[in-house]
């Protein structure tokens, strides 16, 4: 299976799969100009390799701060993981939220509602 590792940037988050330990991650800002862009790999991997990837596989996002042109692509993301989940796969999905960071609480419930799945809300933040 093709990795999948998209280094930080000053207004994009790190994503990475980690094969050896079953985890998916997206952390950092996501500030870019262009989400679509930046995002339409990760999805077009997630198309691709999802059927490789094994059930328990853990999905994580901690994100400090998206912008609105984030909002649209990580809904594509997430949605991308619910389709390999109505295909049989078990995946885990977490959304890490900072202390009294209301914002993005908020966003990560939104999430839940709209892709319709079940999304834990953590506190706290990971690292890729």
């Amino acid at each position: 299976m093709n990795t999948l590792n998209i280094i930080a940037t000053k207004t994009t988050p790190a994503i990475g799969y980690n094969e050896q330990h079953a985890w998916f991650r997206v952390v950092g800002n996501s500030i870019p100009e262009n989400a679509s862009v930046f995002y339409g790999p990760v999805v077009h991997w997630l198309q691709d390799h999802g059927e490789r990837l094994p059930s328990g596989c853990a999905f994580e996002f901690s994100l400090p701060y998206f912008n609105s042109s984030s909002l649209k692509a990580l809904y594509q993301v997430l949605m991308q993981i619910k389709v390999l989940q109505e295909q049989g796969k078990q995946f885990s999905v977490t959304w890490y939220v900072e202390e009294d960071d209301d914002f993005m609480l908020e966003a990560g419930e939104t999430y839940r509602d709209m892709v319709g799945m079940d999304i834990q809300i953590t506190a706290g933040h990971i690292s890729v």
